[in-house]
């Protein structure tokens, strides 16, 4: 689970800070909304944050077990196999994830969480 508030917002930015498992105790993260060009950055990693690169291995493993379960259904591959790493934050991607879906909607989130398991 991850917990977030909007701190800042201005004509051309929104600031989030995040809490991974909504623990304020520990120092948090900073996730800027640029609301100009509608781009999200991760400015700063919270406290038990962490980042990785996933290799097109690991990826593709997920994705031919997802291609696997749509032909079982009689579909077409869902999912393309992937040649690039990503870049993944794990519990900012989270925050980000649930903004957005915010901001898609046109609305902008003063609190929100997102829980995954």
């Amino acid at each position: 689970m991850v917990t977030f508030e909007l701190i800042d917002e201005n004509d051309n930015y929104l600031i989030y800070y995040y809490y991974p498992e909504g623990n304020k105790n520990k120092k948090h993260g900073i996730i800027v909304v640029d609301k100009m060009n509608m781009q999200i950055e991760v400015k700063e990693l919270a406290e038990d944050d962490w980042e990785r690169e996933i290799p097109p291995e690991e990826l593709n493993e997920l994705a031919e077990a997802i291609n696997k379960m749509v032909r079982e259904n009689g579909g077409s591959d869902f999912v393309e196999p992937m040649t690039e790493s990503v870049h993944s934050i794990f519990f900012a991607d989270h925050a980000v994830s649930e903004i957005k879906k915010h901001l898609l909607n046109g609305d902008i989130p003063h609190y929100g969480k997102q829980v995954w398991y």
